[in-house]
């Protein structure tokens, strides 16, 4: 059986150091047998260690540690959609400055774009935290690996860790160049 535990904090440290997430924001959780592993409320996320997890069950009861306030985004997502064995809620910059500035998420310049836009969707503004925000996001969920959630961040999921970081990081990158084209077509008018 592969280190799940590890794995979270791997993946959680790695999306730090990319500047994703920053501090205690943001979270990440991973599938376990009978309910899944989730990142601390809190807590900075580059610092980590195995006793900072929490530990949800099938049933939506914290069986061990202080879970994220999102853990009720992650337990719908899960409940609902049996394929995803992964969730990632990040808050990155250029996914939020384009979605600030009313950016139209299936009019990318980059090709790559297309592979995603497939699994992309876009939620209004609900409050963090809010039982509104998790029925809302987890139903989205089972048709979109890539939910951005507006005013507030992004939501990906995939069949691994791996995987739901990726689309994070992709999306993330495309978010980017497309910023600074952008910007050099109005510095240049």
């Amino acid at each position: 059986m592969k280190n799940l535990q590890g794995e979270l904090l791997f993946w959680t440290k790695y999306l730090s150091e990319k500047g994703l997430i920053s501090g205690s924001e943001g979270n990440l959780s991973v599938r376990a047998d009978e309910g899944f592993f989730i990142t601390p409320s809190g807590k900075i996320k580059e610092t980590l260690s195995p006793k900072d997890l929490s530990y949800i069950n099938h049933k939506g009861e914290c069986l061990w540690g202080c879970p994220s306030s999102e853990w009720g985004l992650h337990y719908k997502i899960y409940s609902k959609n049996l394929r995803a064995k992964a969730v990632v809620h990040t808050h990155p910059l250029y996914v939020l400055t384009l979605e600030a500035l009313g950016f139209n998420f299936k009019e990318f310049y980059h090709f790559e774009a297309k592979l995603i836009l497939k699994h992309l969707s876009m939620l209004p503004p609900f409050p963090a935290g809010s039982p509104k925000l998790w029925e809302f996001a987890s139903n989205l969920c089972m048709n979109n690996r890539i939910v951005i959630l507006c005013r507030h961040g992004l939501l990906t999921w995939g069949e691994s860790l791996e995987e739901a970081v990726n689309y994070t990081l992709i999306l993330e990158k495309l978010c980017h160049l497309e910023y600074l084209i952008r910007r050099e077509s109005t510095i240049r008018k």
